[in-house]
């Protein structure tokens, strides 16, 4: 019978899961909500990956990896950042993980290894949630920011680090009859400036994941701009941590096996 490893990402906005075989080949993705009060659609979802897959080990990640009784191991999401990219793209690089209420500078080699990382400190500032919350009070579809930034070469970014603070200057670009797609370019900005603020190898490659970077690829164009260097997007970056977490629970199905053969 196939083996197959699970790997589930618990973060504040959305719970990710990937299932992997021994190859490494993704036979299973999903996401749901974490805040979510109905706990039966992420019920429905593990019963269905117990039912379709001969699942040996598990390793969950996230905020809420303790909480997830299932799991045979549980790993932070940085090593599990660092893991998932670097099994796609084995080199040394900076892995900038943008979610939902942090954003995560990881410094690592080809082999996964965390060489270093860190965090920003103000708060939620430039993260998944500051960008929901900017765009609405800007009245900005979230869906079209993007494709609105797109069509701007506008260079100026919101100076307060404090959203509140940052809804009050972007009601002054409003009431400045600034137009949308340079509202839209400079809400993207704000947020790389201030990515750039956290400490990061500026030598290195950059590998942009995480749910804000699935949703707003224009960001990648911000990055570049920003940094001079050569920006990576994986395909479907914000199941990467999921995915790491699966690479994880297989090596530690494996390490299990060669700890029982010894007796």
């Amino acid at each position: 019978m196939s083996k197959y490893y699970q790997g589930i990402d618990i973060g504040s906005s959305y719970t990710k899961l990937t299932v992997i075989d021994e190859t490494n080949r993704i036979c299973y993705q999903d996401i749901v909500k974490t805040m979510n009060r109905d706990k039966q659609e992420l019920a429905n979802i593990l019963t269905k990956i117990k039912s379709d897959y001969n699942i040996v080990s598990i390793c969950a990640t996230g905020y809420g990896r303790e909480h997830f009784k299932d799991a045979h191991i549980n790993k932070t999401e940085i090593y599990c950042a660092s893991v998932g990219v670097s099994t796609l793209f084995p080199e040394a690089k900076s892995i900038i993980d943008i979610g939902g209420e942090d954003i995560k500078v990881i410094k690592t080699g080809g082999d996964g290894k965390v060489d270093d990382f860190y965090m920003n400190t103000k708060c939620a500032a430039g993260t998944g949630t500051f960008l929901i919350e900017i765009a609405e009070r800007a009245e900005l579809p979230l869906a079209r920011l993007s494709e609105l930034a797109s069509k701007s070469n506008f260079d100026k970014e919101l100076n307060s680090f404090c959203t509140v603070f940052a809804k009050t200057e972007i009601m002054k670009w409003i009431f400045d009859e600034v137009p949308e797609q340079d509202l839209a370019r400079g809400i993207y900005i704000s947020i790389v400036n201030r990515i750039a603020k956290i400490r990061m190898d500026k030598t290195l490659p950059i590998f942009l994941i995480g749910g804000v970077i699935q949703y707003h690829p224009f960001l990648k164009t911000i990055v570049e701009e920003k940094f001079q260097q050569r920006v990576v997007v994986p395909e479907n970056p914000q199941m990467i941590n999921s995915f790491g977490a699966a690479i994880l629970a297989k090596k530690h199905a494996e390490s299990e096996i060669k700890i029982a053969s010894k007796y």
